[in-house]
């Protein structure tokens, strides 16, 4: 995950820890200058608050910060780019406007959710899938669409998987899954009152269960075995439409294909092959 990415969506830090990770990602150009000392005196917190911040973050010192700081503050500008995720084009915008607009939506939106990937947590992951006796996915209603397109993905590599939309079978499946089994959560920021009752099911059934939400501070997230993430630039009310998050959500959950494929190819693309469709 991209270095300033994951300072804005670390949510333990105390108040005057907060104060320096926002001066991280306000001033990069002073921090990758200054060495400790001066740090304290443009930040106005002490060593100790900035060694908790490093700590926090994974990181052995100042040193791997500004490094990882040299090495993405390109990227993770260009990924800030003026792109309005929510209104991004207007009443009087032509077809060529849009469709422009459009174009940098998914641009931007797929260079901030490729930051957002820990391919450490991709790779355990792609591995408790390929290992699982069974899939079962609960998404939020807007979610549902995206889940079943994974769904379709997975069978036609021999692989089931249940995708459950409504609250009662949601409830009702959760309560017959099993340890072995994994379940997938999908919500955008977390809201939908059930879904907190939902994990605590599962962890009483030992099931793995995978998180895939936006960054926003999501309380349950501490009960998941595994966290991922996709773009977060939409108001979860105000907008024209899901733009960014739907696409963000489908480039994540195919990505999550294309490694399972990955991890049998020949097998998988000959299963394609033998049983395909028209």
């Amino acid at each position: 995950m991209n270095i300033f990415t994951k300072i804005q969506n670390t949510h333990h830090f105390t108040e005057s820890e907060q104060v320096f990770a926002n001066y991280i990602i306000e001033h990069p150009y002073e921090v990758i200058q200054s060495d400790l000392t001066q740090l304290k005196t443009l930040s106005y917190v002490s060593s100790s608050t900035i060694y908790r911040v490093l700590e926090k973050l994974g990181l052995s010192g100042l040193n791997e910060l500004k490094a990882l700081m040299i090495k993405q503050l390109n990227q993770y500008q260009v990924d800030k780019q003026d792109v309005d995720y929510n209104y991004p084009f207007e009443k009087n915008s032509t077809h060529h406007q849009i469709m422009t607009k459009m174009l940098n939506l998914y641009e931007q939106t797929l260079h901030s959710t490729f930051h957002l990937i820990d391919l450490e947590v991709v790779l355990k992951v792609v591995q408790v899938l390929y290992n699982a006796q069974n899939i079962v996915i609960f998404p939020s209603i807007g979610n549902y669409f995206m889940a079943e397109s994974f769904q379709q993905n997975m069978l036609e590599i021999g692989v089931k998987v249940e995708v459950y939309k409504e609250r009662y079978y949601q409830y009702w499946n959760a309560q017959s899954c099993q340890k072995g089994d994994v379940a997938m959560i999908i919500s955008y920021a977390g809201k939908t009152p059930h879904l907190n009752d939902l994990i605590q099911i599962l962890k009483t059934k030992e099931v793995n269960i995978i998180l895939i939400s936006s960054t926003a501070h999501i309380p349950f997230s501490k009960d998941v075995d595994y966290h991922l993430y996709f773009s977060s630039y939409e108001d979860s009310e105000e907008k024209i439409a899901s733009f960014s998050s739907r696409i963000s959500l489908q480039y994540l959950l195919d990505c999550l294909y294309a490694c399972y494929f990955n991890r049998d190819y020949e097998r998988h693309l000959q299963y394609k092959v033998n049983y395909y469709i028209d």
